[in-house]
Protein backbone atom coordinates (compact mmCIF):
# COMPACT_ATOMS: atom_id res chain seq x y z
CA UNK A 1 0.00 0.00 0.00
CA UNK A 2 1.26 3.42 -0.94
CA UNK A 3 1.01 6.42 1.37
CA UNK A 4 -1.09 9.11 -0.28
CA UNK A 5 -1.85 12.76 0.44
CA UNK A 6 -4.95 14.04 -1.33
CA UNK A 7 -6.89 17.30 -1.33
CA UNK A 8 -9.68 19.13 -3.09
CA UNK A 9 -9.02 22.42 -4.85
CA UNK A 10 -11.51 25.22 -4.45
CA UNK A 11 -10.99 26.29 -8.07
CA UNK A 12 -10.42 23.65 -10.73
CA UNK A 13 -8.32 26.12 -12.69
CA UNK A 14 -5.61 25.86 -9.99
CA UNK A 15 -4.90 22.20 -10.87
CA UNK A 16 -2.28 22.94 -13.55
CA UNK A 17 -0.44 25.32 -11.23
CA UNK A 18 -0.40 22.73 -8.43
CA UNK A 19 0.82 19.99 -10.78
CA UNK A 20 3.63 22.25 -12.02
CA UNK A 21 4.55 23.16 -8.43
CA UNK A 22 4.67 19.47 -7.47
CA UNK A 23 7.03 18.75 -10.36
CA UNK A 24 9.21 21.70 -9.25
CA UNK A 25 9.16 20.36 -5.68
CA UNK A 26 10.86 17.16 -6.86
CA UNK A 27 7.92 14.83 -7.40
CA UNK A 28 8.02 12.55 -10.46
CA UNK A 29 5.08 12.76 -12.86
CA UNK A 30 4.09 9.22 -11.84
CA UNK A 31 3.79 10.32 -8.19
CA UNK A 32 0.85 12.69 -8.54
CA UNK A 33 -2.41 12.97 -10.43
CA UNK A 34 -5.40 15.24 -10.85
CA UNK A 35 -9.00 14.13 -11.31
CA UNK A 36 -12.49 15.54 -10.91
CA UNK A 37 -14.66 14.16 -8.13
CA UNK A 38 -18.35 14.14 -9.06
CA UNK A 39 -20.99 15.42 -6.62
CA UNK A 40 -22.26 13.03 -3.95
CA UNK A 41 -24.40 10.21 -5.27
CA UNK A 42 -23.29 10.65 -8.88
CA UNK A 43 -20.61 7.97 -9.17
CA UNK A 44 -22.92 5.11 -10.32
CA UNK A 45 -21.41 2.66 -7.82
CA UNK A 46 -24.74 1.18 -6.64
CA UNK A 47 -26.56 -1.29 -8.93
CA UNK A 48 -29.79 0.73 -9.16
CA UNK A 49 -28.06 4.11 -9.40
CA UNK A 50 -26.26 6.45 -7.07
CA UNK A 51 -23.48 5.39 -4.73
CA UNK A 52 -25.22 3.58 -1.86
CA UNK A 53 -28.64 2.54 -0.59
CA UNK A 54 -28.55 5.45 1.84
CA UNK A 55 -25.93 7.76 3.24
CA UNK A 56 -24.86 7.74 6.88
CA UNK A 57 -27.21 10.57 7.86
CA UNK A 58 -30.27 8.80 6.40
CA UNK A 59 -29.51 5.37 7.85
CA UNK A 60 -32.42 5.52 10.34
CA UNK A 61 -34.97 7.23 8.09
CA UNK A 62 -36.87 3.99 7.37
CA UNK A 63 -37.55 3.49 11.06
CA UNK A 64 -38.85 7.07 11.30
CA UNK A 65 -41.12 6.45 8.31
CA UNK A 66 -42.65 3.35 9.94
CA UNK A 67 -43.21 4.87 13.38
CA UNK A 68 -44.43 8.16 11.92
CA UNK A 69 -46.94 6.39 9.68
CA UNK A 70 -48.24 4.33 12.62
CA UNK A 71 -48.60 7.33 14.92
CA UNK A 72 -50.05 9.54 12.17
CA UNK A 73 -52.51 6.81 11.18
CA UNK A 74 -53.75 6.48 14.76
CA UNK A 75 -54.18 10.23 15.12
CA UNK A 76 -55.79 10.41 11.69
CA UNK A 77 -58.34 7.68 12.44
CA UNK A 78 -59.32 9.45 15.67
CA UNK A 79 -59.75 12.80 13.88
CA UNK A 80 -61.51 11.06 10.99
CA UNK A 81 -63.90 9.27 13.35
CA UNK A 82 -64.76 12.54 15.11
CA UNK A 83 -65.19 14.29 11.76
CA UNK A 84 -67.34 11.41 10.52
CA UNK A 85 -69.69 11.80 13.50
CA UNK A 86 -69.99 15.55 12.90
CA UNK A 87 -70.39 15.29 9.13
CA UNK A 88 -72.27 11.99 9.13
CA UNK A 89 -69.69 10.53 6.73
CA UNK A 90 -68.77 6.85 6.98
CA UNK A 91 -65.62 7.34 4.86
CA UNK A 92 -64.12 10.09 7.06
CA UNK A 93 -62.20 7.65 9.35
CA UNK A 94 -60.62 6.00 6.30
CA UNK A 95 -59.65 9.37 4.79
CA UNK A 96 -58.33 10.56 8.16
CA UNK A 97 -56.23 7.41 8.53
CA UNK A 98 -54.75 7.79 5.05
CA UNK A 99 -53.93 11.47 5.44
CA UNK A 100 -52.58 10.94 8.98
CA UNK A 101 -50.39 8.01 7.92
CA UNK A 102 -48.99 9.97 4.97
CA UNK A 103 -48.21 13.07 7.02
CA UNK A 104 -46.85 10.95 9.87
CA UNK A 105 -44.53 9.02 7.55
CA UNK A 106 -43.24 12.25 6.04
CA UNK A 107 -42.62 13.89 9.41
CA UNK A 108 -41.14 10.69 10.86
CA UNK A 109 -38.69 10.40 7.98
CA UNK A 110 -37.63 14.04 8.21
CA UNK A 111 -37.21 13.77 11.98
CA UNK A 112 -34.68 10.94 11.57
CA UNK A 113 -32.55 12.62 8.88
CA UNK A 114 -29.36 14.23 10.12
CA UNK A 115 -25.90 15.22 8.96
CA UNK A 116 -23.72 12.18 8.51
CA UNK A 117 -20.80 11.66 10.88
CA UNK A 118 -17.51 10.61 9.28
CA UNK A 119 -16.66 8.42 12.26
CA UNK A 120 -19.73 6.22 11.63
CA UNK A 121 -19.52 6.18 7.82
CA UNK A 122 -19.08 2.95 5.88
CA UNK A 123 -19.12 2.06 2.18
CA UNK A 124 -22.78 0.98 2.62
CA UNK A 125 -23.70 4.23 4.43
CA UNK A 126 -21.11 6.81 3.31
CA UNK A 127 -20.34 10.42 4.06
CA UNK A 128 -18.87 11.39 0.72
CA UNK A 129 -16.24 13.97 -0.04
CA UNK A 130 -17.42 17.25 -1.56
CA UNK A 131 -17.23 17.55 -5.35
CA UNK A 132 -14.33 19.29 -7.02
CA UNK A 133 -10.92 18.96 -8.57
CA UNK A 134 -8.78 16.53 -6.58
CA UNK A 135 -5.02 16.20 -6.43
CA UNK A 136 -3.49 12.94 -5.15
CA UNK A 137 0.21 12.58 -4.39
CA UNK A 138 2.15 9.45 -3.54
CA UNK A 139 4.36 10.23 -0.52
CA UNK A 140 6.28 7.04 0.25
CA UNK A 141 9.70 8.71 0.45
CA UNK A 142 10.74 10.36 3.75
CA UNK A 143 9.82 14.05 3.93
CA UNK A 144 7.62 14.01 0.83
CA UNK A 145 4.37 14.23 2.78
CA UNK A 146 5.42 17.58 4.28
CA UNK A 147 6.44 18.96 0.86
CA UNK A 148 3.17 17.74 -0.67
CA UNK A 149 1.00 19.29 2.05
CA UNK A 150 2.88 22.61 1.94
CA UNK A 151 2.44 22.76 -1.84
CA UNK A 152 -1.27 21.98 -1.60
CA UNK A 153 -1.81 24.59 1.11
CA UNK A 154 0.06 27.21 -0.93
CA UNK A 155 -2.58 26.83 -3.65
CA UNK A 156 -5.56 26.88 -1.29
CA UNK A 157 -6.34 23.16 -1.21
CA UNK A 158 -9.20 22.06 1.05
CA UNK A 159 -9.95 18.81 2.84
CA UNK A 160 -6.31 17.65 2.89
CA UNK A 161 -6.18 14.00 3.88
CA UNK A 162 -3.58 11.32 4.50
CA UNK A 163 -4.48 7.79 3.52
CA UNK A 164 -3.16 4.60 1.98
CA UNK A 165 -4.09 2.97 -1.28
CA UNK A 166 -3.01 1.12 -4.36
CA UNK A 167 -0.89 3.37 -6.59
CA UNK A 168 0.14 2.08 -10.01
CA UNK A 169 1.48 3.83 -13.10
CA UNK A 170 0.73 7.30 -11.73
CA UNK A 171 -2.88 6.52 -10.70
CA UNK A 172 -4.63 5.95 -7.39
CA UNK A 173 -6.30 2.70 -8.45
CA UNK A 174 -8.51 1.91 -5.45
CA UNK A 175 -9.88 5.41 -4.79
CA UNK A 176 -13.49 5.14 -3.61
CA UNK A 177 -15.46 8.36 -3.08
CA UNK A 178 -17.69 6.56 -0.56
CA UNK A 179 -14.84 5.88 1.84
CA UNK A 180 -14.60 8.86 4.19
CA UNK A 181 -11.38 10.81 4.31
CA UNK A 182 -9.36 10.51 7.47
CA UNK A 183 -8.57 14.23 7.53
Amino acid sequence: MAKIVAARLEHGSDAEAVLSALASAGFKRTEFQSFYLNPEGQHALYPIGGDAHSDEGARRAGRGTFYGAAAGGLIGIAIGYAGGLLLDSPSAPLAGTAVGAYLGSLLGTLAMLQSGKKTRATVEHPVERPAGQMIAIRVDQPGTDTRAIETLKRYGARNIERTEGEWRAGDWKDFDPRIPSKG
